[in-house]
Parts: structure tokens; C-alpha cells; sequence
């Protein structure tokens, strides 16, 4: 059973749809900012506020190398995951990676809706839109590693049809 790995930016659809995608499969969904959470014993926002970025990304890679391939695992993974260290490569060797490529008009009124305060990345900025299409520009060269691109809002039953065929 091939693990499958949802990356894209924050606010993609990674969890929710992941969360879907487990119970029509039934796989194991888990999720990589919750895992760090539950290890580090706070929220990412205070991680990122207290111990910084360089170690919140150190972190987030170990996390991710703890788990295996083809244990039949959705993982939705953080925002900038695939970007550091080796991530993206062991990303695609954990099993089929999917990218959900959301514009950033897109996003911006999902984490308007949310509330951008749990998103430290996102502390400070003024025009959440512009700065959220620069991240996308600037991870683009690890998103588009993905085996899978997935663009636009999607539904758990179409992800599900597309991904069949790599299973």
C-alpha cells in the first residue's frame, strides 16, 4: 500500500482533503504539523516564535524521515516542507506526492476566512496575496517535483480517480 503525500502551500486542501482521501481508501491520514506538535509539546506558531525557523525546518525534516514507505499513510505535509534539506527527494521516495496547486487569489480568501494568525510565515505581511504568490514562485522548483499536480479546488472522489492509476 503506497504511502500518498499531498505538499502545496498553506491552505491547499492538504489536510482536509487528505482526511477524505484516508477514509475512502482507508488509509492512515497524518498530518506533519501535528506530529511536530505533539512532539515539541506547542503550537507551530510558538516554535517558529521561540525557537526560530532554522530549527522549526530541522524539526519538520526529522519528523518526516521518521516515516516509511508503503504503510498505506496520507500525509499532509506543512507549506515549506518540500523545501528544505532533501525533503522533496524523500517525499517522492515515501511513495506518489501530489501537488495541489491552488492560485494565490485562491488562498488568500481561505486564510482571510481561517484567520492568517496561526500562519507565522504570514506575520506582518500587507498584501497577503501578493506575498503568498511570491512563496508559490519562489517553491515552485520543489512543487513541481511532485509525481502528481493536481490544479484547482478538487474533490476527494476526483483526487481519488487520479491517483488510482499510480497506486
Amino acid at each position: 500500500m503506497k504511502n500518498i503525500i499531498l505538499v502545496g502551500m498553506m491552505s491547499s486542501g492538504k489536510s482536509t482533503l487528505g482526511k477524505k482521501l484516508a477514509r475512502m481508501m482507508g488509509y492512515r491520514f497524518l498530518d506533519l504539523d501535528k506530529l511536530i506538535e505533539s512532539r515539541e509539546g506547542m503550537a507551530i506558531s510558538l516554535i517558529f516564535s521561540s525557537k526560530g525557523e532554522p530549527y522549526f525546518r530541522k524539526l519538520e525534516s526529522e519528523v518526516l524521515k521518521e516515516i516509511q514507505a508503503n504503510r498505506g499513510i496520507i500525509l499532509a505535509s506543512g507549506g515549506g516542507t518540500p523545501c528544505f534539506y532533501d525533503n522533496m527527494q524523500y517525499i517522492n521516495n515515501l511513495g506518489i506526492s501530489v501537488f495541489l496547486d491552488i492560485p494565490a487569489s485562491d488562498l488568500a480568501k481561505r486564510i482571510e476566512n481561517h484567520g492568517k494568525d496561526d500562519r507565522p510565515i504570514l506575520s506582518g505581511v500587507s498584501s497577503l496575496e501578493l506575498e503568498l504568490k511570491q512563496k508559490i514562485e519562489q517553491r515552485m522548483p520543489f512543487y513541481s517535483q511532485a509525481q502528481l499536480t493536481v490544479q484547482g479546488q478538487t474533490e476527494a472522489g476526483e483526487l481519488l480517480r487520479l491517483i488510482k492509476p499510480l497506486i
